[in-house]
């Protein structure tokens, strides 16, 4: 019996054993397990809520909303009399595009053949390559760009299933060379999106373009539109217009007779630059050779892009005599009655000798000989006794080494060494114009100060910028006064004696003799590429004249790279400027004496 007891006792005790062991798993499942399985629901949640929000809500918008481009006109480029240069013209992007519908896709493959054939001969595209393109169950296939509304309707009245329409803007130059290095061109950047380059269209590419517009449409799982679904549009905002002070019959004129010059003198390129004095106004700017920007990627050299008169540097010689002697006038160095002499042809600065341009001398010169002669010893002579601290002051006021900023993309500026480095050597070389640089613009705004009794203009080209909500004028801007009246009008008389007597004369005896023209020549060895020194045969050629003498309507400024006929200016240089001046001058309000 007792037995019996122990026996019962004993299973109750191994229940119990059993019931607490439950009981423990069970309270681990609770207190381990199933926290953690909350807490990677969690975590899960958060990653899918807060860290991948961006990613999975783009995903799941892709698969039911469908974004597209609502493309913006460039602004339009407009001549200081308002003809058009550069403006916007609508084209057509041409895609193939089938729903889902099994309906549509059968319709489509049933006349798929005549889709490829008719298609690729309009739009000039391999069948082969078309056909290929539309795989099976394609949405939307991009067949074409910028396909004109001729051919649009070509193909219109194809009536051919699947073919659609996207409304594209294509730039165009209505003049085709016309100011081409002034416009620059709208090209292609690695992902084929349109880029403006070089020029207006580069430097302007932000205030041209505007901000393109964007709509997002809500479609089902067949990709129909759900009228009563989500429509977002952004607004496109059309690109600012711009208006040029550029004068298209003169900017015309003075391309025409550039590359004449340029072909006639075999030169490697020319440049040429009409500017008002009084005001800063770029009239005209030219360089040889040139493109068409319609057609730009059938150029084969692509340093014809760049617009020389603005981005080339270069050593130009003589004309900054004018400036030397405008420095020592104005600071009392000399007067228009001192007397320099040259009885050697040559001056010795340390080791170095410095020849006048045929290494013969020239006797005594009044300053206005010196120009006339263009002696470079004389030159030197009164650029020492301007001094170096004097003559950087000066320079940087004239506008050498001053970034000028008139909205192009490829302009330059030039450098001009530290004071504290300047030599007597620099000082003596610059003061007849080697051993300092600058581009066509600089130089055509520093003697235009000479030109304007005194006052340098800030040279300009855009005066307008405007859309609908905003409207900018540019005004004429003192840039600098480093002269006075008097100083700039015994210069410009020297300049004019230049034009009479100097080298070169004849050219304005010829077929100006009544006009009343100033400038000056400026022959400029070109320095060696890999060492010290010059290039005995290759110069560039300069010359800058301002007409009339006293109270100048216009500057211009006529520069010819590596000229074959002649290396000096009065044979290359002048001649050219003379041509270009006889054809404008009317125009210009510049009458014979």
């Amino acid at each position: 019996m007792n037995r019996s007891i122990l026996s019962r006792d004993s299973g109750r005790e191994k229940n119990k054993s059993k019931s607490r062991d439950f009981n423990w798993r069970y309270l681990v499942l609770v207190l381990v397990i199933f926290p953690a399985f909350v807490g990677g629901l969690i975590f899960q949640m958060y990653r899918w809520q807060i860290i991948e929000h961006d990613r999975l809500s783009d995903l799941a918008r892709a698969q039911v909303v469908e974004e597209s481009r609502l493309p913006t006109s460039r602004g339009t480029i407009y001549t200081a009399d308002g003809s058009v240069l550069a403006v916007d013209e609508p084209v057509w992007g041409v895609y193939a595009s089938v729903s889902a519908e099994e309906q549509d896709r059968k319709q489509f493959e049933e006349n798929r053949d005549k889709f490829v054939n008719t298609l690729s001969e309009i739009l000039d595209i391999d069948p082969d390559e078309m056909d290929e393109a539309l795989v099976e169950g394609f949405r939307y296939v991009p067949l074409k760009h910028a396909v004109t509304n001729e051919v649009k309707k070509e193909i219109e009245q194809k009536a051919l299933f699947g073919i659609h329409f996207e409304k594209e803007e294509k730039r165009i130059y209505p003049d085709g060379r016309l100011a081409s290095h002034i416009l620059g061109f709208v090209g292609k950047d690695e992902d084929g999106n349109d880029v403006g380059r070089y020029g207006l269209e580069g430097y302007y590419a932000g205030d041209l373009l505007g901000q393109e517009g964007f709509k997002y449409e809500e479609k089902d799982s067949k990709g129909n539109v759900i009228m009563t679904g989500e429509y977002d549009p952004v607004v496109p905002r059309e690109g600012k217009n711009i208006v040029l002070t550029i004068v298209p019959s003169i900017q015309a004129r003075v391309e025409k007779y550039l590359e004449e010059g340029v072909k006639e003198h075999k030169a490697k390129s020319g440049s040429a630059i009409v500017l008002d004095p009084k005001t800063g106004e770029i009239i005209a700017m030219a360089n040889y050779p040139s493109y068409d920007p319609n057609f730009y990627w059938q150029e084969d050299n692509p340093e014809n892009f760049k617009n020389k008169a603005v981005s080339d540097v270069y050593e130009y010689g003589s004309v900054n005599k004018v400036l030397t002697l405008s420095m020592a006038l104005e600071d009392e160095r000399i007067t228009p009655d001192t007397v320099c002499t040259d009885d050697t042809g040559y001056i010795k600065i340390y080791d170095k000798t410095l020849y006048t341009w045929d290494k013969l001398p020239d006797g005594d010169l009044k300053p206005r000989d010196v120009l006339k002669y263009s002696n470079n010893v004389c030159a030197i002579k009164i650029g020492l006794e301007v001094g170096i601290d004097r003559n950087y002051y000066y320079l940087q006021e004239f506008g050498i080494g001053e970034f000028v900023g008139i909205g192009l993309q490829d302009e330059a500026t030039s450098y001009l060494k530290p004071l504290g480095y300047w030599t007597e050597l620099d000082l003596a070389s610059s003061s007849f114009g080697q051993m300092i640089s600058a581009t066509p613009l600089q130089i055509v705004s520093a003697v235009s100060t000479i030109a304007n009794d005194g006052t340098r203009m800030r040279p300009y080209l855009v005066k307008e910028l405007y859309d609908d909500k905003e409207h900018i004028e540019i005004e004429p801007e003192v840039a600098s006064q480093p002269i006075s009246v008097e100083t700039a009008r015994e210069v410009q008389s020297m300049m004019e004696t230049v034009v009479k007597e100097g080298d070169g004369s004849l050219y304005f005896r010829q077929t100006l003799s009544n006009y009343s023209i100033a400038g000056k020549t400026g022959t400029a060895q070109i320095p060696l590429e890999d060492e010290y020194g010059y290039y005995e045969d290759r110069t560039n050629t300069t010359f800058v004249g301002f007409s009339p003498v006293h109270g100048a309507k216009m500057i211009m400024i006529v520069r010819l790279e590596e000229p074959q006929t002649s290396t000096y200016a009065a044979l290359t240089a002048v001649p050219v400027w003379v041509n270009i001046y006889k054809n404008i001058a009317m125009e210009l309000g510049i009458a014979p004496e």
